[in-house]
């Protein structure tokens, strides 16, 4: 459900700066979120946790009546993302083996060690999204902030995957002929 309301969340903002005044575009903002909230309340702060965050920041955007409150929130996220990233890799609770064990569970020593390096390599995948959404912001161009906020840094994301399936290939190759 967070992946469908991060895709739908920049082009709600676009239509309803484009159309409405700031004061009414947050209540629509407002109301869309707690909506989203209502429908994940049962499912644990994981999943309305977002929706919370599109609530308060909604609501500051009513009372300072400034768009900046609606357009900084993926940057938020993606700050969020980037710490949560970091400390994962500093306190070697790697999230990433968490859940493959959860699925899979054979995971070797060998793949253990490799995907908690791999961590900071995903920090600096996070880090670079988070610059990229506050560069965008920065510039401030609602199309280019829609288009990037929506579905455009998931690529970054992409990007980094293939780039660590490629080294994976490459390392545990270069070590099975060691």
């Amino acid at each position: 459900m967070n992946l469908i309301i991060s895709l739908i969340y920049a082009p709600i903002v676009l239509f309803s700066l484009k159309y409405f005044d700031i004061k009414t575009a947050s209540i629509y903002i407002f109301i869309f979120s707690f909506f989203w909230f209502l429908a994940n309340i049962k499912k644990g702060f994981k999943e309305y946790g977002f929706s919370l965050l599109y609530i308060i920041f909604a609501l500051f955007a009513y009372l300072v009546q400034d768009s900046l409150f609606l357009k900084i929130t993926p940057s938020i996220l993606a700050f969020i993302v980037t710490s949560f990233v970091l400390y994962s890799y500093i306190t070697k609770n790697n999230f990433v083996i968490y859940y493959i064990e959860k699925f899979k569970k054979d995971l070797n020593d060998e793949d253990k060690i490799y995907l908690q390096n791999s961590t900071l390599f995903w920090f600096f995948v996070a880090l670079t999204n988070l610059i990229l959404h506050l560069f965008i912001l920065y510039y401030d161009n609602i199309i280019i902030w829609t288009i990037y906020s929506s579905f455009a840094w998931y690529f970054v994301f992409i990007f980094g995957l293939i780039i660590q399936i490629i080294h994976k290939k490459i390392y545990f190759n270069r070590k099975k002929y060691a």
